[in-house]
């Protein structure tokens, strides 16, 4: 009987050590997602200004797929399933925001694989929106490729560039 009970406890063991190995893994890949895909700096008005300027470049005088409007509700500017197929298929969504409060800058991507998991929500200063409500489809969204999706400019200074790359 006394071999049962240690046969039964050398198995509990071993699940509650390898649940919490599972969790270190997880805890370690989040780290290394995090460090690799979110940046964030303190920056001045100038520097930030140049930083929307080179990530805005690439996209020139194409007007963004959604605007905000004054009650900070996305409006969508243009359907993706108007836009043809591009040949480079996009990779991240990109998202560039300053807080000029705290003269903050932060540049995060977001894989594609990623925002096929969850409710694929991005945040945009207090308010937020997510993918299902602007009924916007991520596979649609990939298909087009590098497109601006959100240059946003709020009253007070605050401005959030989204893009896909």
């Amino acid at each position: 009987m006394a071999g049962k009970r240690r046969t039964w406890l050398w198995i509990v063991l071993t699940v509650v050590g390898l649940c919490f190995i599972a969790v270190i893994a997880v805890a370690g890949f989040g780290l290394y997602f995090v460090r690799n895909h979110v940046s964030t700096a303190t920056a001045t008005p100038t520097q930030a200004f140049k930083a929307f300027d080179a990530a805005g470049a690439r996209f020139k005088d194409a007007k963004p797929i959604f605007e905000v409007d004054d009650r900070r509700h996305p409006k969508l500017l243009r359907n993706l399933s108007d836009l043809p197929s591009s040949p480079e298929k996009a990779e991240f969504v990109w998202v560039l925001a300053w807080d000029p409060d705290r003269n903050r800058l932060v540049k995060m991507s977001m894989p594609f694989w990623l925002l096929r998991y969850g409710k694929q929500k991005i945040d945009i200063s207090e308010g937020g929106f997510d993918f299902e409500r602007l009924q916007l489809d991520v596979n649609e969204l990939q298909r087009v490729g590098p497109v601006l999706l959100f240059d946003y400019r709020s009253m007070n200074g605050e401005r959030v560039l989204i893009w896909t790359q």
